[in-house]
């Protein structure tokens, strides 16, 4: 029979108690206490075995049991063998090999047998809420009163430019879009659905065209592979772009993935087919998806795409029209892997190349350049690319690797620059981006790590 949690609480502390009273052997002031969680990534739990007795308490284990409010279990985690001297204490820890954020409330049982035919024990209810943006206000959620821990940000790039201590000056202002210009995003995902732009001029699945640029009913953007208004339909979604998005801007959610800004909008403008690709009739397609985005009010461009070789004038033409409309693209220096013509490694492809691109390079954790990333003299930046966790379509996640999930943490962190000073311009921001970069590599500018490594603190501290 399932039990809730707060009935299994009241359980726990009445076998506790005629555990202790009935046997004779144990005094009261032998018990646990501090239950704590000092970790969720990976899961931890720790507590305090207190020994009032005149003798020692040897070969004492047991089990951590995590379970959910139905009172299921969710894993026993083993306690190893410990001793308690005479009037002495002892904390004990124990850890998961994986990680436990699910949002939700729970209770940790602690049962110790003390080697001498008793058992004894306590436990703890606590819940977990989302990822806390400091300056967002306090979250309504069940289990008030409880131990409340908060998710951490899965994706380590997060943690390597600061972006949670860039929150306490700006989680990232909803006037600032970004466009997003890739393989289409899955809108559903509701940490990504928050974070949309919307279109103010166009009034809703009305097959009106309400502002008159062209497009009908764009609310969120535009499929430019399908000709529509929403990259949900037509042909099939490749996840890319919807990784590139999450790492930008998600919002926390039941999950723990959470963007660069997640508090800035992101435009969907699907250029990119299913598989991830374009072809050389596509140019034209291409330029009119940086257009798209220039005319509809994007302030920054992520642009994850590489070209085999170098484009037509017809891009170029647009990529230099949102220039001097004073929207700031970032590209990617390109990987090394993925069969784009010529595997020199120190060749940047197009259109990170271009000189009005800022072309990213990805490090790894340990601020190597990554084996995969393509480096040379137009390599603006580097950021986190190797190892990044973000959404598939459908909402799951997934751990992936490439320049292409470098140049979101850029893209977000300009993005967080123009949320905390609005009078900047996005080329304003650059310079201020460039001001607070981390030097990897050689002293100043190098081909493999550009200007340096993006700080998110730095740049909005500055």
């Amino acid at each position: 029979m399932r039990r809730n949690l707060w009935e299994l609480c009241t359980i726990l502390v009445l076998v506790l108690g005629t555990a202790v009273l009935s046997t004779g052997q144990t005094p009261l002031s032998d018990w646990i206490s501090q239950i704590d969680i000092p970790a969720l990534n990976p899961f931890q739990v720790s507590f305090r075995l207190t020994n009032g007795g005149a003798t020692a308490l040897g070969n004492v284990s047991g089990r951590a049991t995590l379970s959910d409010q139905l009172g299921q279990t969710i894993e026993v985690l083993a306690i190893e063998s410990f001793s308690v001297p005479p009037g002495g204490n002892r904390t004990v820890s124990t850890a998961s090999r994986w990680d436990f954020q699910q949002t939700g409330v729970y209770l940790m049982e602690i049962v110790l047998d003390l080697d001498n035919g008793v058992l004894i024990s306590n436990s703890l209810a606590f819940r977990i809420l989302p990822v806390q943006l400091p300056l967002a206000p306090p979250i309504s959620a069940f289990g008030e009163g409880l131990k409340t821990l908060y998710q951490q940000p899965v994706n380590w790039g997060i943690l390597r430019i600061s972006a949670p201590d860039a929150w306490t000056i700006t989680h990232g202002r909803s006037d600032v879009v970004v466009a997003v210009i890739d393989t289409g995003i899955d809108t559903s995902i509701p940490q990504l659905e928050a974070s949309l732009w919307v279109n103010p001029g166009e009034i809703p699945h009305n097959g009106v065209d309400d502002d008159g640029n062209g497009y009908t009913d764009d609310i969120h953007g535009w499929d430019f592979r399908d000709g529509d208004n929403s990259s949900l339909i037509g042909t099939n979604l490749h996840w890319h772009g919807t990784f590139v998005a999450g790492i930008i801007a998600a919002q926390p959610g039941e999950l723990p993935i959470v963007g660069v800004a997640p508090g800035v909008r992101i435009m969907d403008v699907r250029f990119l087919d299913s598989n991830n690709q374009f072809s050389s009739r596509d140019w034209n397609l291409f330029a009119e998806a940086i257009d798209y985005a220039v005319d509809n009010g994007a302030d920054i461009i992520n642009m994850s795409i590489f070209a085999n070789s170098r484009p037509p004038a017809t891009l170029e033409n647009a990529i230099r029209r949102a220039v001097q409309s004073g929207v700031v693209i970032i590209g990617i220096a390109g990987n090394t892997d993925n069969n784009a013509g010529s595997m020199n490694q120190t060749v940047v492809l197009y259109p990170g190349k271009y000189n009005d691109v800022y072309a990213v390079s990805a490090t790894t954790e340990n601020d190597l350049l990554a084996s995969f990333s393509r480096w040379g003299p137009e390599v603006s930046f580097c950021a986190p690319g190797e190892g990044i966790t973000s959404f598939l379509p459908g909402g799951q996640t997934a751990t992936r690797s490439g320049t292409s999930f470098a140049a979101p943490h850029v893209t977000g962190t300009l993005a967080l620059i123009l949320s905390a000073v609005p009078s900047l311009s996005p080329a304003q921001a650059i310079e201020v981006l460039m001001g607070s970069l981390i030097d990897l590599g050689a002293r100043g500018f190098d081909s493999s790590f550009g200007q340096g490594l993006i700080d998110a603190f730095e740049a909005v501290n500055d």
